[in-house]
């Protein structure tokens, strides 16, 4: 079950998965599902639970009794998890992309207990997230997954910028775009900035950067081709935030300058296939952009090793793979 936004379509992981191990069959969501956005209204929560109860529906009707039941996202593993319980049933439940966006604590992370205690699985795309989420949630470390977040493969189709370059920095999750101006404001150096208008509310913008929203995905894989330099500033120590920006980019073979947080860590190696540079400090962010900035075989060579990294571990077919063995695995629990 997933969304028919925000992310998830009919070409994701399960396609490449082998029928002879596990056959899937669509519960799409029709709502919005925003995953920058910063808290869940009580309306879009009875989207999900909507959405979870017609999933069961239909996996109740096959009358298979080795069903079970995959999720994109955690409010709709959660809500499954939780209908689960209160209905009594023994069909496993996966969520993939268990992504937290905010830090739980209270009520609010025992009300999540609650129906996470009714998922057997749930897919991180970040190592460290396993130990925030099994402390936040009171959970068993061992219902965590570490899968890297994966991708459809993408193509390079348009060249770097040469006349007018510019840096490009995208994304509204937990994006740092205080430090980037301030590591910008002095520079010489175009800068664009595709985000919501939430993302960059309340900052002093810099002469030099120019703010878009709205952009089309397409519109926003041609500026990221285009881009001397992607940048992704994160200031998020509780989850993992800005993978989708930084596989993008590597699969485009460009050259990456990312905030050391628990988002880039298991997918960037420091001089390898991306930069980078501590969170909050705009200094040593200005120091990686005009290193990258003004050394083109860097930027190649950093951009080549990019794409073969992102080809060979980060494509929806390579997950493939471990969702087999977790579907596997799940299957042995009913």
């Amino acid at each position: 079950m997933g969304p028919s936004s925000g992310g998830y379509d009919r070409h994701w992981i399960t396609r490449f998965v082998s029928a002879e191990r596990h056959r899937f069959a669509d519960v799409l969501g029709q709502y919005e599902h925003d995953r920058s956005r910063r808290v869940t209204s009580p309306r879009q929560w009875l989207d999900y639970f909507r959405h979870a109860f017609r999933g069961i529906r239909v996996a109740r009707l096959t009358r298979d009794p080795g069903i079970g039941i995959l999720t994109v996202f955690p409010q709709l593993g959660l809500a499954a998890g939780l209908l689960k319980r209160l209905l009594g049933l023994r069909a496993p439940v996966v969520a993939w992309s268990f992504n937290v966006g905010q830090d739980f604590s209270g009520w609010k992370a025992r009300l999540a207990h609650a129906g996470l205690v009714g998922v057997n699985r749930m897919i991180v795309h970040s190592r460290r997230e396993i130990e925030t989420y099994a402390a936040t949630f009171g959970l068993p470390r061992e219902r965590f997954v570490f899968v890297p977040f994966s991708v459809n493969v993408l193509h390079p189709q348009h060249a770097e910028e040469e006349e007018r370059p510019f840096l490009l920095s995208m994304g509204s999750a937990n994006r740092d775009y205080g430090c980037l101006f301030d590591a910008v404001r002095t520079l010489d150096i175009p800068v664009v900035v595709v985000a919501g208008p939430h993302a960059t509310a309340g900052l002093d913008v810099p002469p030099n950067v120019e703010l878009r929203h709205g952009l089309s995905l397409e519109a926003c894989h041609v500026l990221a081709q285009q881009a001397r330099l992607n940048v992704v500033p994160i200031l998020n120590s509780f989850s993992a935030s800005g993978q989708v920006t930084v596989i993008e980019a590597m699969m485009f073979a460009r050259c990456v300058i990312a905030s050391h947080s628990i988002g880039t860590e298991d997918y960037v190696a420091d001089g390898e296939n991306g930069i980078l540079v501590p969170s909050a400090d705009p200094a040593a962010l200005r120091a990686a952009i005009l290193a990258a900035w003004g050394d083109a075989p860097l930027r190649q060579r950093i951009g080549k090793a990019a794409r073969r990294h992102a080809l060979e571990h980060l494509t929806h077919e390579a997950a493939a793979r471990t969702m087999e063995r977790i579907c596997d695995e799940a299957a042995r629990t009913t």
